[in-house]
């Protein structure tokens, strides 16, 4: 009964999503966008994990972008956002016992509003600034090509995404922030962001929680990078969009490199100890398109390639460092040129202090989980898509004691 009640609503919403927008495109020169998706995950976990059975879950996005260079109020440049986010359903990692996250849209039960922000572009200095509720995720740690997979640790590196206490601002609960985004020269982008040191609130995660205590310091993040000269809009941020798979990064360009780094303003405890040290992290990240079909060849349209790491201070960390890669392939399928096709690995290693000081079911941890995953996304239509997903998981939760998971799903993707 609560799974029809969801997709019902979901289906409403987009109704209402299709009347809206449709409306709003049909002058080029409406200040007001409005999309709407709904995104079903229905997964499996066959063998191993903790427990056997299935799950579904669901996530419902409304997004409102809100163009002032198109209203009379001599706003040019500016750009107001706000970005409506529903989640429901059961827990697929509960099943697998994985820590990385299976489903990327995972979340406890509840609606919130995600982000709220405002940006101003400064044209002649090709930069801009934002403040308001935000998700360093649609920016920072993000690759065009690895938002095909489902797995969260290709989405935003677990080092940052497992930091902090309910982890930095990114899904399901974001923080107030300031952003300064800058394109020094052609490809190149530097960007920083301060953000509340801790998103929501600890003791009622339910809603949109706003709280700003001395005590919970801020969470500082900073990016350089540079993107191929076939970059779009540098200077910048697209709205958030689900229906790209997760978020969409704001830049779109074939190939990227970037490195970054991030810490809390206030120390955490050290695992078995009694001090407290700082908690930060490093990153480096990169994608490359190794090519794309000649308009009279035959063949898969393109073939890109994209790896990440991030390590970070393993004393106060349940991590030590990360890895991933993986590859993406668009129309591999005869006659499907727009399906995409893609093969990912996840290792997330634990810290010596960790494993030296925490016992699971009786026995060390294992020293790292690793997450193996296969997907292929369908095109139906400009606005459906369905996926069918893989993950193979080794020593999940890095729990000796549990069997290596095996979990089977798909996806729906229903977007206007």
């Amino acid at each position: 009964m609560l799974k029809k009640l969801r997709i019902i609503t979901g289906l409403l919403i987009l109704s209402i999503g299709t009347i809206f927008n449709g409306h709003a495109q049909n002058s080029a020169e409406s200040p007001f966008v409005l999309s709407v998706s709904y995104t079903g995950d229905f997964f499996g976990n066959i063998s191993g994990g903790a427990e056997q059975g299935i799950r579904y879950l669901d996530n419902i996005d409304v997004n409102l972008e809100v163009n002032f260079d198109r209203l009379p109020f001599g706003l040019g440049g500016t750009t107001f956002y706000v970005y409506g986010l529903g989640n429901q359903g059961g827990s697929i990692s509960e099943l697998a016992g994985d820590m990385q996250g299976i489903s990327n849209i995972e979340a406890e039960n509840s609606w919130r509003i995600f982000e709220v922000w405002a940006q101003k572009k400064f044209f002649l200095a090709n930069s801009s600034i934002l403040v308001g509720l935000y998700d360093i995720n649609s920016e920072f740690n993000v690759l065009n090509s690895s938002l095909l997979f489902l797995n969260s640790s290709h989405g935003l590196d677990p080092t940052i995404a497992l930091s902090g206490n309910l982890g930095p601002s990114t899904f399901p609960y974001t923080s107030l922030a300031a952003r300064l985004k800058v394109n020094p020269h052609a490809g190149w982008m530097v960007q920083a962001a301060v953000l509340d040191g801790v998103p929501s609130n600890p003791g009622d995660t339910r809603g949109t929680k706003v709280f700003l205590r001395e005590s919970e310091g801020v969470f500082s993040i900073a990016e350089i990078g540079y993107h191929s000269l076939d970059s779009k809009g540098l200077q910048m941020r697209n709205r958030t969009n689900r229906l790209q798979n997760l978020l969409a990064p704001g830049i779109e360009s074939s190939n990227k490199a970037a490195v970054g780094g991030w810490f809390y303003s206030v120390d955490k405890l050290a695992l078995g100890g009694n001090n407290s040290e700082m908690e930060y992290g490093v990153y480096a990240m990169g994608e490359y398109e190794l090519f794309r079909r000649p308009p009279d060849k035959k063949g898969p349209e393109s073939l890109a390639i994209f790896a990440r790491i991030g390590l970070t201070n393993s004393s106060v960390s349940v991590l030590e460092n990360y890895f991933g890669a993986g590859f993406n392939v668009l129309g591999l399928i005869p006659q499907r040129n727009s399906d995409q096709t893609g093969l990912a690995v996840a290792y997330a290693s634990a810290g010596n202090e960790y494993i030296n000081s925490k016992f699971i079911n009786g026995m060390r941890p294992a020293e790292a989980e690793t997450n193996i995953e296969a997907t292929h996304l369908f095109k139906i239509n400009g606005y459906a898509k369905l996926q069918a997903n893989i993950q193979y998981i080794i020593n999940p939760g890095f729990d000796a004691t549990l069997d290596h998971a095996f979990v089977v799903g798909a996806r729906m993707i229903l977007g206007f």
